[in-house]
Protein backbone atom coordinates (compact mmCIF):
# COMPACT_ATOMS: atom_id res chain seq x y z
CA UNK A 1 0.00 0.00 0.00
CA UNK A 2 1.69 3.24 -1.10
CA UNK A 3 0.60 5.35 1.88
CA UNK A 4 3.29 7.98 2.23
CA UNK A 5 2.32 9.59 5.53
CA UNK A 6 -0.50 10.56 7.87
CA UNK A 7 0.26 13.44 10.19
CA UNK A 8 -1.65 15.17 12.97
CA UNK A 9 -1.34 18.85 12.04
CA UNK A 10 -3.52 20.26 14.83
CA UNK A 11 -5.67 18.93 17.64
CA UNK A 12 -8.54 17.90 15.36
CA UNK A 13 -6.97 17.90 11.89
CA UNK A 14 -5.10 15.19 9.97
CA UNK A 15 -3.22 15.33 6.70
CA UNK A 16 -2.61 12.29 4.51
CA UNK A 17 -0.17 11.85 1.62
CA UNK A 18 -0.46 8.98 -0.85
CA UNK A 19 2.17 7.98 -3.40
CA UNK A 20 0.22 7.17 -6.55
CA UNK A 21 2.15 4.30 -8.11
CA UNK A 22 -0.59 1.67 -8.26
CA UNK A 23 -2.81 0.95 -11.24
CA UNK A 24 -6.57 1.38 -10.74
CA UNK A 25 -7.07 -2.41 -10.71
CA UNK A 26 -4.57 -2.75 -7.86
CA UNK A 27 -6.31 -0.05 -5.84
CA UNK A 28 -9.68 -1.73 -6.37
CA UNK A 29 -8.22 -5.06 -5.28
CA UNK A 30 -6.87 -3.50 -2.07
CA UNK A 31 -10.04 -1.46 -1.39
CA UNK A 32 -12.94 -3.48 -2.82
CA UNK A 33 -15.55 -1.11 -1.36
CA UNK A 34 -14.45 1.44 -3.99
CA UNK A 35 -15.94 -0.78 -6.71
CA UNK A 36 -19.40 0.48 -5.71
CA UNK A 37 -18.52 4.07 -6.60
CA UNK A 38 -19.40 5.31 -10.08
CA UNK A 39 -16.15 6.02 -11.93
CA UNK A 40 -16.43 9.42 -13.64
CA UNK A 41 -13.18 9.13 -15.60
CA UNK A 42 -11.95 7.04 -18.54
CA UNK A 43 -8.29 8.11 -18.44
CA UNK A 44 -6.19 5.83 -16.25
CA UNK A 45 -4.32 8.70 -14.65
CA UNK A 46 -7.55 10.40 -13.53
CA UNK A 47 -8.90 7.06 -12.31
CA UNK A 48 -5.75 6.63 -10.23
CA UNK A 49 -6.23 10.07 -8.67
CA UNK A 50 -9.91 9.40 -7.94
CA UNK A 51 -9.27 6.03 -6.32
CA UNK A 52 -6.12 7.07 -4.43
CA UNK A 53 -7.91 9.93 -2.68
CA UNK A 54 -10.75 7.64 -1.62
CA UNK A 55 -8.35 4.92 -0.48
CA UNK A 56 -6.56 7.56 1.59
CA UNK A 57 -9.89 8.69 3.07
CA UNK A 58 -10.61 5.11 4.10
CA UNK A 59 -7.20 4.69 5.75
CA UNK A 60 -7.39 8.05 7.54
CA UNK A 61 -10.89 7.55 8.97
CA UNK A 62 -11.33 3.79 9.12
CA UNK A 63 -14.78 4.35 7.62
CA UNK A 64 -15.49 2.79 4.23
CA UNK A 65 -18.99 4.28 4.06
CA UNK A 66 -17.86 7.89 3.57
CA UNK A 67 -18.56 9.30 0.11
CA UNK A 68 -16.96 12.50 -1.18
CA UNK A 69 -19.34 14.83 -3.00
CA UNK A 70 -18.77 18.09 -4.83
CA UNK A 71 -20.38 21.50 -4.92
CA UNK A 72 -21.24 22.98 -8.37
CA UNK A 73 -17.94 24.89 -8.14
CA UNK A 74 -16.06 21.59 -7.86
CA UNK A 75 -15.21 22.05 -4.18
CA UNK A 76 -15.21 18.65 -2.41
CA UNK A 77 -17.69 17.99 0.37
CA UNK A 78 -18.00 15.30 3.03
CA UNK A 79 -20.86 15.17 5.57
CA UNK A 80 -19.73 16.24 9.06
CA UNK A 81 -16.18 16.96 7.85
CA UNK A 82 -14.16 19.85 6.47
CA UNK A 83 -12.18 18.42 3.57
CA UNK A 84 -9.66 19.53 0.97
CA UNK A 85 -7.99 17.49 -1.77
CA UNK A 86 -5.02 18.01 -4.07
CA UNK A 87 -2.96 15.86 -6.39
CA UNK A 88 0.07 16.24 -8.59
CA UNK A 89 2.24 13.87 -10.57
CA UNK A 90 2.84 10.89 -8.31
CA UNK A 91 1.10 12.14 -5.14
CA UNK A 92 -2.33 12.81 -3.66
CA UNK A 93 -2.97 14.88 -0.54
CA UNK A 94 -6.06 14.94 1.67
CA UNK A 95 -6.71 17.05 4.76
CA UNK A 96 -9.64 16.46 7.12
CA UNK A 97 -11.11 18.13 10.19
CA UNK A 98 -14.41 17.89 12.01
CA UNK A 99 -13.94 21.28 13.69
CA UNK A 100 -12.09 23.77 11.48
CA UNK A 101 -11.80 24.86 7.84
CA UNK A 102 -8.96 23.20 5.95
CA UNK A 103 -7.14 23.54 2.64
CA UNK A 104 -4.20 21.77 0.99
CA UNK A 105 -2.22 22.02 -2.23
CA UNK A 106 0.57 19.82 -3.56
CA UNK A 107 2.54 20.68 -6.70
CA UNK A 108 5.17 18.76 -8.62
CA UNK A 109 8.58 20.33 -8.33
CA UNK A 110 9.54 21.79 -11.72
CA UNK A 111 11.00 24.90 -13.32
CA UNK A 112 7.79 25.70 -15.23
CA UNK A 113 6.79 28.35 -12.68
CA UNK A 114 9.80 30.45 -13.67
CA UNK A 115 8.28 30.96 -17.12
CA UNK A 116 4.89 32.11 -15.85
CA UNK A 117 5.89 33.90 -12.65
CA UNK A 118 4.56 37.26 -13.82
CA UNK A 119 1.06 35.75 -14.03
CA UNK A 120 0.77 35.00 -10.32
CA UNK A 121 3.54 36.77 -8.38
CA UNK A 122 3.02 40.38 -7.40
CA UNK A 123 5.91 42.87 -7.73
CA UNK A 124 5.81 43.38 -3.95
CA UNK A 125 6.25 39.68 -3.13
CA UNK A 126 9.60 38.15 -2.24
CA UNK A 127 10.05 35.25 -4.66
CA UNK A 128 13.50 35.37 -6.25
CA UNK A 129 14.15 31.62 -6.54
CA UNK A 130 12.28 28.82 -8.29
CA UNK A 131 11.61 27.24 -4.89
CA UNK A 132 9.99 30.44 -3.61
CA UNK A 133 8.01 30.88 -6.83
CA UNK A 134 6.65 27.35 -6.58
CA UNK A 135 5.76 27.86 -2.93
CA UNK A 136 3.94 31.12 -3.71
CA UNK A 137 1.92 29.33 -6.41
CA UNK A 138 0.98 26.53 -4.00
CA UNK A 139 0.22 28.93 -1.14
CA UNK A 140 -2.15 30.93 -3.32
CA UNK A 141 -3.89 27.75 -4.45
CA UNK A 142 -4.35 26.81 -0.79
CA UNK A 143 -5.72 30.22 0.19
CA UNK A 144 -8.04 30.18 -2.84
CA UNK A 145 -9.53 26.91 -1.56
CA UNK A 146 -9.69 28.10 2.05
CA UNK A 147 -11.49 31.34 1.09
CA UNK A 148 -13.42 29.91 -1.86
CA UNK A 149 -16.35 32.23 -1.22
CA UNK A 150 -14.13 35.19 -2.23
CA UNK A 151 -13.22 33.76 -5.69
CA UNK A 152 -9.74 35.21 -5.28
CA UNK A 153 -7.49 36.05 -8.21
CA UNK A 154 -3.73 35.53 -7.92
CA UNK A 155 -2.98 39.23 -7.52
CA UNK A 156 -5.59 39.54 -4.78
CA UNK A 157 -3.37 37.38 -2.55
CA UNK A 158 0.02 38.36 -1.20
CA UNK A 159 2.64 36.37 0.71
CA UNK A 160 3.69 38.76 3.47
CA UNK A 161 6.12 36.82 5.67
CA UNK A 162 8.43 33.82 5.19
CA UNK A 163 9.44 31.50 8.03
CA UNK A 164 11.26 28.15 7.91
CA UNK A 165 8.10 26.01 7.98
CA UNK A 166 5.24 28.45 7.68
CA UNK A 167 4.33 31.64 5.89
CA UNK A 168 1.79 34.43 6.29
CA UNK A 169 -0.44 35.14 3.30
CA UNK A 170 -2.94 37.96 2.94
CA UNK A 171 -6.41 37.84 1.40
CA UNK A 172 -6.38 41.37 0.03
CA UNK A 173 -10.13 41.35 -0.60
CA UNK A 174 -11.00 40.79 3.04
CA UNK A 175 -7.81 41.98 4.74
CA UNK A 176 -7.39 38.62 6.48
CA UNK A 177 -3.98 37.14 7.22
CA UNK A 178 -3.64 33.35 7.19
CA UNK A 179 -0.81 31.11 8.37
CA UNK A 180 0.07 28.22 6.05
CA UNK A 181 2.51 25.40 6.54
CA UNK A 182 4.95 24.96 3.66
CA UNK A 183 7.56 22.35 2.83
CA UNK A 184 9.66 21.46 -0.18
CA UNK A 185 10.95 17.99 -1.05
CA UNK A 186 12.82 16.61 -4.04
CA UNK A 187 9.45 15.71 -5.59
CA UNK A 188 6.92 18.35 -4.56
CA UNK A 189 5.98 21.48 -2.66
CA UNK A 190 3.19 21.15 -0.10
CA UNK A 191 1.18 23.89 1.59
CA UNK A 192 -1.77 23.54 3.93
CA UNK A 193 -3.96 25.12 6.61
CA UNK A 194 -4.24 24.80 9.53
CA UNK A 195 -0.70 24.23 10.69
CA UNK A 196 0.78 23.31 14.05
CA UNK A 197 1.21 26.51 16.08
CA UNK A 198 4.79 27.76 15.90
CA UNK A 199 6.73 28.03 19.15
Amino acid sequence: MPLSEIRQVSAHTRLGLWRMDERPEELLASFPHLRSLPMPYKHEGRQREFLSVRALLSVMTGDNSLVIGHEPSGKPTLPDWHISISHTKGYAALILSQTEPVAVDIEQRSDRVGRIANRFIRPDEEADTLERMLTVWSAKETLYKLHSEDSLQFFEMRVREWHPHHLIIENMKSGQFVTLHHELTADYVLTYHPTTPQR
